[in-house]
């Protein structure tokens, strides 16, 4: 027979055997990247992207995004669009995100010239899908010469990921050893609950993770509204040195969906992030892409596999803890039962020697009887023999 632990082993293995044969299915079947030029974006690189990224299926977005559209998309790549997203759009892809295993990627822009109404149209479709990250309305600039390729406002961005254990943040980092640049861009900023606008760079929340940012800079005011969070005031030229997210992500835990916000784009801007030289400075930016991809891909493929693992073993680990603790009990019950045999075994035992003194006694009892009688009998014949040796009167 086997035993309870070798049985919860077993099934383990079992398990394990099957999310292993899952996941060389998962792996067997390429992830579908869609990327949107249906609102106004510019596809300036997307074609060197495709083209070094192969290990997954392509798909080009030219007109409304819909549920249908959206059918079979893993990831959807929206690289700084000009023209508003309708209500039927942002429920779409809403829903389509909170289905599960989706990355979105929203690729911004700053409040310079025609990029103040992208800020403001991308805001809308972030809060319509429910993230809390936002986009500044503002610029992120430096006067620093090591932090830009020869103009204040071509700004190199440094790829520094929160490491988040389980989420494999590090695969971001691999391999880059230079920044990526970041032309003319806004910052990420996150908006709670209530409304109020939140510092990433001091504030933070569970989900949030931090991937790319900007040094030694300073806030720009183009176009009104104000900036959200950083005031000019404080923030801006002449103010001393600061620090900006750049790039960020919310992760939603429930669904294992990640929504990806960043002051440019990847693939359509002035000049995309996925650039490798600019104005005489090194970059690592196709490298970057391909991390952010690589990323992305094990986040929607192993890491639910490993989640399932991790999940499995909880509950083996929980189940072994309630057969112990059920062991225990009939352990404990056995040894109450064996404490009664023997309880029983002496209460026998007392029984038997009573009954020995209880026959005992009756034999007693039964002699005392006879002595009784017999004494009875003598007393008897004493006092006849008395009577009997009485002298007789005489007679008149």
């Amino acid at each position: 027979m086997i035993s309870m632990s070798n049985r919860n082993l077993l099934l383990v293995l079992v398990a394990l055997f099957v999310l292993v044969a899952l996941a060389g299915n998962v792996a067997a079947q390429p992830v579908t990247i869609a990327v949107d030029l249906g609102h106004g974006e510019s596809n300036k690189y997307l074609k060197y992207i495709m083209g070094n990224i192969t290990y997954v299926q392509w798909k080009v977005i030219n007109g409304t995004i819909t549920p249908d559209v959206l059918k079979g998309v893993d990831i959807l790549l929206l690289g700084q669009p000009t023209v508003a997203f309708s209500p039927d759009e942002i429920q779409a892809i809403k829903n389509w995100l909170f289905s599960g295993n989706k990355v979105l990627y929203v690729g911004g822009d700053s409040d310079y010239g025609p990029g103040q109404k992208t800020v403001l149209q991308l805001n809308d479709l972030l809060a319509g899908i429910g993230t809390k990250l936002r986009l500044e309305h503002g610029a992120v600039y430096s006067d620093n010469p090591n932090m830009t390729a020869k103009a204040y406002y071509r700004m190199l961005a440094f790829v520094e990921p929160d490491n988040v254990p389980g989420l494999f943040t590090n695969i971001i980092k691999q391999g880059i050893t230079r920044p990526i640049i970041m032309h003319g861009p806004g910052c990420v900023i996150w908006q709670d609950a209530q409304g109020k606008y939140h510092d990433p760079v001091k504030e933070t929340f569970p989900g949030l993770i931090r991937i790319v940012w900007a040094h030694k800079a300073y806030i720009g005011d183009n176009t009104p509204p104000l900036p959200y969070v950083y005031d000019p005031m404080t923030y801006g030229k002449g103010t001393g040195d600061h620090d900006f997210v750049m790039y960020a992500a919310e992760y939603f835990s429930d669904v294992n969906s990640l929504v990806v916000v960043a002051g440019e784009s990847l693939y359509g801007d002035y000049e995309p992030a996925w650039s490798s030289y600019y104005y005489g400075v090194q970059l690592d930016g196709p490298l970057f892409v391909q991390n952010l991809v690589k990323w992305w891909i094990k986040l929607l493929t192993t890491g639910p596999i490993e989640r399932k693992v991790v999940d499995l073993s909880n509950t083996v680990s929980s189940l072994t803890s309630t057969v112990n603790q059920v062991s225990s009990q009939v352990s404990s019950q056995g040894g109450l039962i064996q404490k009664m045999q023997g309880d029983l075994q002496t209460v026998k035992s007392d029984v038997n020697t009573l009954k020995a003194s209880v026959d005992a006694l009756t034999g007693t009892v039964n002699l005392l009887t006879v002595l009784v009688i017999v004494e009875a009998i003598l007393i008897i014949a004493l006092i006849a023999l008395l009577f009997l040796k009485k002298p007789k009167a005489a007679s008149k």
